[in-house]
């Protein structure tokens, strides 16, 4: 009987599905939309087999072959039993499900199952260390409450000092005057933004605007930026104090704020291994993490 693996990467802005064969060769890769059941089960869902069907399609898989897919899912937004509950009581056409976070599973990638720390840093943000075959996770509990340092967080706080300076409760800046071009200068247009009850991921479409204006010097950016990689050295202390003597950063937000870090912190970084789809591809085929029924 042929067997099959599928690693998935679930985050809040997009998932992106990797499909193998017993050996490890790679058969299909895909990208769907946000894998986050927070920001709705029914369509993270959805997004997540379409993904995977794509993955399948590429490596000419055929239908009544899905029963002998193992899949690996590291999912954002599945801290909680509930939230596991639900993904995996929905309908899938493949094997036995294996389910964590997606920073479980990108610590599994980035250390190939050895001991180690990642934190990452996307549309949301967490840190995991994985000493001896357990895991501790250090935030990633959702926006807004959570998330420090995460692209959501550094776009609502760009709307935070662009409203404020819109105000004139701070001073403009060349940032603030550009997200305030984007409201049209009406303080009714954040409310409305607001009221709509966005997205983590729209939030963080600002923190582009944030490191682009940085790189100019502008004194808010750089303030929003220094914030958020303060949280990020903390949770990065204590992924160190909880054991970890390597640390991978990840993610969409990672590359343009580590040189914002201090030394000291950025001594423990490491390039990964490999990714969080490799890592859930572990999962399938260790049997690691929450499985279906």
């Amino acid at each position: 009987m042929k067997q099959f693996y599928l690693g998935v990467d679930g985050g809040g802005t997009f998932c992106r599905a990797r499909l193998v064969d017993h050996n490890g060769q790679v058969l299909g890769e895909a990208v769907g939309g946000s894998g986050n059941p927070r920001t709705g089960i029914e369509s993270a869902w959805q997004n997540i087999l379409e993904a995977c069907f794509e993955a399948c399609k590429q490596g000419h898989i055929d239908i009544e072959d899905y029963p002998n897919i193992s899949i690996g899912l590291g999912l954002a937004g599945v801290n909680q039993a509930l939230e596991q509950e639900l993904i995996l009581s929905q309908h899938s056409p493949f094997g036995r499900c294996y389910l964590l976070t997606d920073a479980h599973a990108a610590c599994l990638g980035a250390f190939d199952g050895e001991n180690g720390g990642l934190m990452i840093v996307g549309t949301g943000s967490c840190g995991v260390v994985y000493i001896d075959k357990k895991f501790d996770i250090v935030g990633g509990w959702g926006f807004p409450l959570s998330d420090q340092g995460s692209g959501a967080r550094i776009g609502l706080s760009a709307l935070e000092y662009s409203l404020a300076a819109l105000s004139g409760v701070l001073p403009e800046s060349a940032l603030t005057q550009s997200i305030n071009r984007d409201f049209g200068h009406r303080p009714e247009q954040y409310v409305q933004f607001q009221n709509h009850s966005p997205l983590p991921k729209e939030f963080g479409t600002f923190a582009i605007k944030v490191f682009d204006f940085a790189e100019s010097g502008d004194p808010i950016a750089l303030r929003i930026i220094s914030e958020q990689a303060q949280w990020i050295s903390q949770y990065l202390t204590c992924l160190i104090h909880k054991g970890a003597q390597s640390i991978a950063l990840v993610g969409g937000v990672s590359e343009a704020i580590a040189p914002y870090l201090p030394d000291d912190i950025q001594a423990y970084l490491r390039p990964p291994q490999g990714d969080a789809m490799d890592g859930a591809i572990k999962m399938a085929k260790e049997q690691i993490g929450r499985t279906s029924l």
